[in-house]
């Protein structure tokens, strides 16, 4: 077992608060069934941007390294499911919450978060995709699953340019659906017409005078929460699924039962973290079925770890399009 240390992100967390400093971590033995890796990517989500910034405690214990996921190099492992030099990934599962998280050279994982690289799909790949990726795959699955069906007019997509956005975006594109970009900033349109959006339309629209809107979408998925989410569900067509992914803005929602009882429409709700469905289908169907097109354009900036605060205040600010990786030596 190798005698030398390893160093985390340049940020710790106490009680919920942000600090300034290093994670210093000795290498251990291995418990039964875990992995260690070696990090060559990570990506920063807007989960962890909120953790970075501190702007709120996803943080859910007194000192976790941050990064919902990452992918790497197998470097010591006491389970059999993986072998020494195997490229390998992980995303969502609590990482960056409940157990540390990717921004770290080095991650110390349980054999049954980690997954095996798809086909298709490389170090670099599985992270530009992400736990962004992930969220948008399992939006779209269970649309599909709840009968959306493209006939009832454009899937709206809020909060557009950020990560979930761009590759839902990108995705619903590929499979056939017309697509509406949701953006407060003027200056995204060129970008996401480039991603996918077949139309853009901007926040600025939004009234939520009414007790039910005009039928405009055939269903959404949401990033924003608050009165954006009221205005979408107000402005589907009967029966279309909307799916809550995020609250950028609002975590509250305040709404009518009128879209529910007068055009039966769906409000559904997913979680990346506490997904109880089966993680790899959802990964080999984004190396195949569900791979965006347009995926390195969607990848806007490869940082190292010394540049991520500054990006995460940009995120958070909305100053910020597509994805970030974050890129390991």
């Amino acid at each position: 077992m190798k005698n030398n240390k390893y160093k985390s992100l340049i940020v710790s967390y106490k009680d919920g608060k942000h600090e300034s400093t290093c994670i210093v971590n000795k290498f251990r033995e291995l418990e039964a069934g875990e992995v260690l890796v070696r990090t060559k990517y990570s990506s920063l989500n807007y989960k962890d941007a909120l953790s970075v910034t501190g702007v709120s405690k996803i943080i859910r214990k007194n000192n976790l390294t941050p990064g919902l996921d990452f992918s790497g190099i197998v470097e010591e492992t006491s389970s059999k499911k993986f072998s020494i030099g195997e490229k390998v990934f992980a995303s969502g599962s609590g990482l960056g919450e409940l157990v540390d998280g990717g921004f770290s050279e080095y991650i110390y994982i349980k054999s049954d978060k980690l997954l095996k690289m798809p086909k298709n799909l490389n170090l670099l790949s599985t992270m530009q995709l992400g736990t962004a990726g992930f969220t948008a795959a399992i939006a779209i699955e269970k649309m599909i699953l709840n009968k959306q069906n493209k006939i009832l007019g454009p899937i709206l997509i809020s909060g557009a340019a950020g990560g979930v956005g761009s590759i839902s975006l990108n995705i619903l594109k590929s499979l056939g659906y017309e697509t509406i970009a949701l953006t407060r900033k003027k200056s995204s349109t060129s970008y996401l017409k480039s991603i996918g959006a077949d139309h853009v339309m901007y926040t600025n629209i939004i009234n939520n005078s009414k007790l039910l809107n005009k039928k405009i979408i055939g269903g959404a998925i949401d990033n924003i929460g608050g009165d954006t989410l009221d205005w979408i569900i107000k402005s589907t067509n009967d029966g279309g699924n909307v799916v809550s992914v995020g609250m950028a803005s609002n975590s509250e929602l305040n709404t009518t039962v009128f879209p529910f009882i007068m055009r039966g429409v769906n409000v559904l709700g997913v979680s990346s973290t506490n997904y109880t469905g089966d993680r790899r289908k959802i990964w080999r169907k984004l190396s195949t079925k569900y791979k965006p097109k347009n995926l390195k354009k969607i990848n806007t900036k490869i940082i190292d770890m010394k540049n991520i605060i500054n990006l995460s205040k940009k995120i958070i600010s909305g100053k910020n399009k597509g994805r970030v990786i974050i890129k390991f030596s």
